[in-house]
């Protein structure tokens, strides 16, 4: 573990801020002592705590203005829930890489530049691990996710030719009750339509809310971060094991388990997402001193229950 010099006081630029990651992070580095700048489409916009708020323009070659800001934190981004269609794959390539571009680019024709970039990333960069242990400097995968995290990670550090500290947040299944996967996966569970997935073998990289945040703060506060960073629980489950445990902490059966040739059929390239095993550990994390607050998936349920 090493003992990190912490980095005070930051005015810090997030773009997706009203979202579910984002106000969270929002709020927690305002309670930290942190100014925080939004950017955002919408003019009316009311986000507790937050100081400023500056437009994004996804239609204009100035897509933000970073000037004045310490750090920059970009976690906006089309979903990747849907229908994997052509055009849905394009969207969200073109969120993700095309707009990380165009904000490195506007970093670079400002004079008073941040001079921390935190990029959102996903551990989907991985693909298909099977069984084995996936640390930061792992192989990459070859599937769509995986090439889409390449060419979004190469994007975003071309902005360290600036002497810009840049950090990929490589993150998993984010767990809390205001969004991400928990309140659709409890509804599910509460219907008695939870189901183990494939043969359940594969791994799944999740992690609480509290602690998606605190990894990202600690990342800004502290120079040692920099390159790629696990945003996953040091105990990764497999579909099963987190099967088995939403149905016991919501206190409901498991349903008939869903055969991998049906997923595949229903969802195309996006069953993916639920079929690759990624046995991810967050070793960057730990090995600058990060202390989880949710190691374990019990703990986390009990926490969101």
């Amino acid at each position: 573990m090493l003992l990190l010099e912490r980095i005070f006081n930051m005015r810090i630029g997030i773009t997706g801020a009203t979202g579910f990651i984002g106000s969270a992070l929002a709020k927690a580095a305002v309670e930290r002592g942190h100014e925080v700048v939004a950017f955002s489409r919408s003019k009316n916009l009311a986000l507790p705590g937050v100081n400023s708020i500056r437009p994004i323009h996804l239609d204009k070659d100035l897509v933000l203005d970073p000037s004045g800001l310490d750090a920059l934190v970009h976690l906006a981004g089309e979903s990747v829930m849907g229908y994997w269609s052509q055009k849905k794959k394009a969207r969200i390539r073109d969120s993700r890489v095309n707009l990380t571009q165009r904000i490195v680019k506007a970093m670079e024709g400002s004079q008073d530049r941040p001079k921390i970039f935190l990029c959102a990333s996903a551990t989907g960069a991985y693909g298909d691990g099977g069984d084995a242990i996936l640390t930061e400097s792992s192989p990459r995968g070859k599937d769509f996710l995986a090439s889409v995290c390449e060419e979004w990670e190469h994007r975003a550090r071309s902005a360290e030719a600036m002497g810009i500290r840049v950090v990929l947040l490589r993150t998993g299944m984010v767990m809390g009750n205001d969004g991400g996967s928990w309140p659709l996966l409890k509804k599910i569970f509460k219907l008695c339509l939870g189901s183990r997935l494939g043969s359940g073998k594969q791994f799944v990289p999740w992690i609480h809310l509290e602690d998606e945040v605190g990894i990202i703060l600690h990342a800004l506060e502290h120079e040692s971060y920099r390159g790629p960073v696990n945003l996953a629980a040091p105990h990764p489950v497999t579909n099963a094991d987190l099967t088995r445990l939403f149905a016991s902490h919501l206190k409901r059966p498991t349903f008939i388990p869903v055969p991998a040739f049906a997923l595949k059929l229903i969802l195309g390239d996006l069953s993916t997402i639920v079929l690759d095993s990624q046995r991810v550990m967050p070793k960057v994390a730990e090995d600058n001193g990060y202390i989880f607050k949710h190691p374990r998936l019990e703990d986390a349920l009990m926490s969101l229950l």
